[in-house]
């Protein structure tokens, strides 16, 4: 599927999971939900170790080789530690069910409060957090940190408000549900036209340039928008 150019300054082609955690891409949207609310539950630290990570994720078909080799994958530092959120936010996107039930899902997994309301730092965790997971599990490029920044502003602009009040669901979803940019993203992984009923239409999109004015990365080296964004080829999982 070949998509538009993103405010990012990249291109989305077509969904495509490392090899070894597609399992973890085969979730609806409520069973996401039930693994959240286990993890909630269960789960005393935001880090998962590998026997935690099988016992909580449960979609390895008994198979400890499998999960290992996946835990492997996304534990990109090798301190025998992964994210939790991290996984669970980029399970909530990949999974099947309507966008607007994902996107529900995603702001609740960071409102730590639980009061229906996430702070301008806890929406920058959330942004960051799922689009390194999905950098793991599908291969895209993390852009910038003010690239991040630049979108976590405009959501706080949308909403109107001040960057020390809360931002309600409500708000959540009147930013991306007409980002031109995110909307693009997310149609990466939209199944079904039923997924996105409802929801503003490409003509009702705003369109922000996020990448405007930055010429460094997050590693201080010179920033050049990629003209494609195209997610890895599968690859062999590490033995």
């Amino acid at each position: 599927r070949d998509c538009p150019s993103l405010g990012m300054g990249i291109q989305l082609t077509r969904l495509q999971v490392v090899k070894g955690l597609e399992p973890l891409s085969q979730f609806s949207t409520a069973r996401a939900r039930k693994l959240l609310e286990q993890y909630e539950a269960v789960c005393p630290t935001p880090a998962l170790w590998e026997r935690a990570f099988f016992d909580l994720v449960d979609c390895w078909d008994d198979s400890p080789a499998a999960c290992a080799r996946a835990f492997k994958v996304l534990d990109s530092d090798n301190n025998g530690l992964i994210d939790a959120r991290e996984v669970l936010a980029s399970i909530c996107v990949l999974s099947r069910g309507n966008l607007m039930d994902r996107m529900t899902l995603l702001f609740e997994m960071f409102d730590n409060n639980k009061e229906g309301t996430i702070s301008f730092d806890d929406c920058t965790v959330m942004v960051s957090r799922t689009l390194t997971g999905l950098h793991k599990m599908v291969g895209n490029h993390m852009p910038p940190e003010p690239v991040i920044q630049n979108m976590i502003n405009q959501v706080w602009r949308v909403a109107r408000r001040h960057r020390a009040t809360r931002l309600p669901l409500k708000d959540w979803h009147a930013w991306w549900s007409r980002d031109a940019t995110v909307r693009t993203v997310l149609g990466v992984f939209v199944y079904s036209p039923e997924e996105v009923s409802g929801l503003p239409t490409p003509d009702q999109f705003d369109d922000v340039n996020y990448a405007k004015g930055i010429t460094q990365d997050s590693a201080g080296k010179p920033f050049i928008a990629a003209p494609r964004f195209v997610p890895k080829a599968s690859t062999p999982t590490p033995a």
